[in-house]
């Protein structure tokens, strides 16, 4: 795993009752394995404003693979894209999980190619975290002080800086929807 990760932590951050374990046996049904079948069974995805993982509330999170018949012909998959998860949703796109190699992709339609989002699981989460946290501590009415938001721009560059040091991927592509929604925090537009 990229980046060290405890379910304590995330339990810290989002409370027991918001992160989601995969059942072992419902990951292996897919292909999941590896560390990435033991992060999403032991240590699990958080709900979080950023994210949404499949399953219902206070459930265990279901996977299924990509319907890459169901994208069509219009898409530009790889030839391993049949291996595919799909772990969840951003607001306007898909987040998918390479089973095979445990990298995760984002598609969007617009785009209609896959999108390198994250070397793996790990990466994903502590992102989520690493937001959510910043996230957690504006004051309510951040978007106000125009002296705050150039010190929260500066706060949200330095954590962009140190996810990309070690998964460069997360703001390596233009369209990436972290790029996005890092920008619009920062900006005081978007929390």
């Amino acid at each position: 795993m990229i980046f060290g990760i405890t379910r304590q932590e995330l339990v810290a951050t989002f409370g027991e009752d918001r992160i989601r374990l995969v059942p072992r046996e419902a990951a292996e049904a897919v292909g999941v394995g590896g560390e990435t079948l033991r992060f999403l069974s032991e240590i699990g995805l958080p709900e979080n404003e950023f994210i949404s993982f499949a399953g219902a509330e206070g459930t265990s999170t279901a996977l299924r693979k990509v319907a890459v018949h169901e994208l069509g012909g219009t898409w530009d998959l790889p030839p391993g894209a049949s291996d595919w998860i799909m772990l969840g949703n951003f607001e306007i796109s898909a987040v998918v999980l390479d089973a095979r190699s445990g990298e995760v992709h984002q598609l969007a339609e617009g785009i209609m190619r896959p999108i390198p989002l994250h070397g793996d699981v790990s990466s994903l989460v502590y992102t989520v975290c690493q937001l959510t946290r910043l996230v957690q501590g504006l004051p309510e009415d951040y978007d106000e002080d125009e002296e705050f938001l150039e010190e929260l721009e500066g706060t949200v560059d330095a954590l962009k800086r140190s996810i990309a040091a070690q998964d460069p991927r997360p703001f390596g592509h233009e369209y990436s929807e972290w790029v996005e929604i890092f920008t619009s925090i920062g900006a005081g537009t978007r929390g």
